[in-house]
């Protein structure tokens, strides 16, 4: 769980903690740490994202790694507990968002953003706006999901390894092949100009080799059919940008300024 407060464009010192499997746990804690980001201000609007899918009502469903948070209504919640509308989006939308925003993705009008971590989440951004979230997950290679083939959960079912100690190149590079089938079938669905990819499995230590995927996809579609593919620039603070860019959309499309 990250949180910081936002004025303007300036994103303040982000504080960060293990997110609680209790979802009342939960809110009450990112209840505490925005006030204590916000110090002396009033919060006027709440902006972020979750791990799972989240409807129009604000309910979160397909949470895989936090299932007690499934069914929670956390725009209500959060608006509750802190007396500001909230708008709440998934992970990787919001990630997704953030690389547009002010990371790797700049400039692209039609956005493919992928993170390889714990799990592997995905969404497309078309001109500054989510235009579809989730679904990356569940692609098929084979008869496998490409979540359980590629994420750091799968190497660790896979290989008995943490992913950070799975120094093998041959196996690595393997899993890169994996990651450009389902890059393969992103751009057949959604036909990105640009493809960012973020998460652990990415950019942290013994990942999966950002090279190899681009090779192994532009083999399979040609480099003159694929996208621009670059790596995340934002880390693990994608989603605060994200929050940001939502927060400056949000505020153009109302006559109540975002601060």
């Amino acid at each position: 769980m990250r949180v910081a407060a936002v004025a303007g464009e300036a994103l303040g010192d982000a504080r960060k903690v293990p997110t609680p499997k209790d979802p009342a746990e939960g809110v009450a804690m990112f209840a505490a740490l925005a006030r204590e980001c916000a110090g002396k201000e009033a919060i006027g609007r709440i902006a972020g994202c979750v791990a799972g899918m989240v409807s129009d009502e604000g309910v979160i469903s397909d949470a895989r790694n936090l299932r007690a948070w499934e069914g929670i209504n956390i725009v209500r919640e959060l608006s509750n507990a802190l007396g500001a509308s909230a708008d709440i989006v998934n992970d990787a939308a919001c990630a997704g968002m953030g690389e547009g925003y002010a990371g790797a993705g700049k400039g692209a009008k039609r956005l493919a953003y992928l993170t390889v971590s714990t799990g592997v989440g995905g969404a497309l951004i078309v001109d500054g706006e989510i235009a579809a979230a989730g679904g990356v997950a569940g692609i098929k290679i084979g008869d496998e999901e490409l979540e359980d083939l590629i994420s750091g959960t799968a190497i660790r079912k896979r290989f008995g390894v943490d992913p950070r100690d799975l120094d093998s190149l041959e196996i690595r590079e393997g899993l890169a092949d994996t990651l450009a089938e389902g890059l393969r079938i992103v751009v057949e669905e959604w036909s990105p100009d640009m493809i960012v990819l973020g998460g652990s499995m990415i950019t942290g230590v013994n990942p999966i080799p950002f090279s190899r995927a681009q090779e192994s996809l532009y083999k399979s579609r040609g480099e003159a059919n694929s996208p621009i593919i670059k790596k995340a620039e934002l880390g693990d603070s994608g989603g605060l940008w994200g929050g940001i860019a939502r927060l400056k959309r949000l505020s153009e499309h109302s006559s109540t300024s975002a601060t």
